[in-house]
């Protein structure tokens, strides 16, 4: 390891399980540790992180409730993607990624800290013009919309249900969608959501606070066959979505944003419409897809700053989680907030 790279970090550990991000008290659920920067593997380079995003799934893990976060020991590391430069490499066959200015990711955890050490694959070189907050989101959600319309073009589906549709990724995958001339049917929640997606060129627009959105989604659902669809909400708007959706319609869920698991589904549905219900988790999808995740990386690359863009409405420092995670969780599609370690 170069001789430049400090021995000790500062690091976000959770310490407490969170229980609720309206708790009182969620400032003692964190601290602020010094701990030793990790030391690259042959396979790894170590990155100095510049800017990290909170997402949806951090909130789940941050409770133990995503993925084998409920099995690890506390204290314990967070955050899971981010950008920031190459300051070492493993081996001697990665030291030309040295100096690189990167988007990453880290398996399972530990980006919200000065430094972490990633497989070598797992990184997206960004182009000169592009700002570390750029390249801070550049791989959950950009990978979940290239997936999701995969999925679509697979099963030679012209229409996607989307459900939390004014998030960040909801706006990617309006654009990207587009591109292959996929529709997307956007579910929201709020009229500034709507306005939101109006400015993002989306065509199809359903507001839950309309008395009859579930009319309105069943007509479009027909009209357009939109018979795939990915919830992000789950609880009773499962069922809802689904029970919109034409005959032979495949709802998944890979999210659950209302806290509550997935409901209200018909038996009616499954049982004589041939609808059905299943997970999605973007993780497994990447291991599925092997060597087929560079194509997907690649498509993320050329389009970090226009179709898989994201914005960054603020920036905390790490002593200060507590409030960034409040602040996240106050408006989710209201643009990014990030930790700057």
């Amino acid at each position: 390891m170069s001789t430049t790279v400090p021995t000790s970090m500062r690091a976000l550990m959770l310490v407490e399980r969170v229980q609720s991000f309206a708790q009182a008290n969620l400032a003692a659920c964190f601290e602020v540790q010094n701990v030793p920067v990790p030391v690259p593997q042959p396979h790894e380079v170590l990155v100095k992180v510049a800017a990290s995003p909170i997402n949806p799934s951090n909130f789940s893990q941050l409770q133990g409730y995503y993925g084998n976060f409920g099995n690890m020991p506390l204290p314990q590391v967070t955050g899971v993607e981010g950008s920031g430069v190459v300051v070492a490499a493993g081996s001697d066959a990665h030291s030309s990624l040295v100096g690189k200015r990167v988007g990453t990711i880290v398996d399972p955890a530990g980006m919200w800290a000065e430094y972490v050490a990633v497989p070598a694959v797992s990184l997206i070189e960004l182009p000169a013009n592009a700002t570390f907050e750029d390249g801070a989101s550049c791989f959950i959600n950009p990978l979940t919309a290239v997936a999701f319309v995969e999925i679509a073009i697979a099963r030679k589906v012209k229409t996607i249900i989307h459900t939390a549709g004014a998030s960040a990724l909801g706006k990617m995958l309006v654009r990207h969608a587009k591109e292959f001339g996929v529709n997307v049917i956007a579910v929201v929640r709020r009229q500034e959501h709507v306005d939101t997606l109006c400015a993002e060129g989306a065509d199809y627009i359903v507001n839950t606070s309309d008395d009859d959105w579930q009319k309105q989604l069943q007509k479009l659902a027909t009209e357009l066959e939109a018979t795939i669809g990915f919830d992000a909400v789950a609880g009773a708007t499962s069922g809802a979505i689904l029970s919109a959706m034409p005959p032979k319609s495949e709802l998944f869920v890979y999210g659950a944003l209302s806290g509550e698991a997935a409901s209200g589904v018909s038996a009616l549905d499954l049982i004589f419409q041939g609808k059905s219900l299943n997970g999605f988790w973007i993780e497994q999808y990447l291991a599925n897809r092997g060597a087929g995740v560079a194509e997907m990386t690649a498509k993320v690359a050329n389009g970090l700053l226009t179709t898989f863009k994201t914005n960054v409405r603020v920036s905390y420092p790490l002593e200060e989680a507590a409030a960034a995670l409040l602040d996240y969780a106050g408006n989710m599609s209201n643009d990014k907030v990030i930790f700057k370690p």
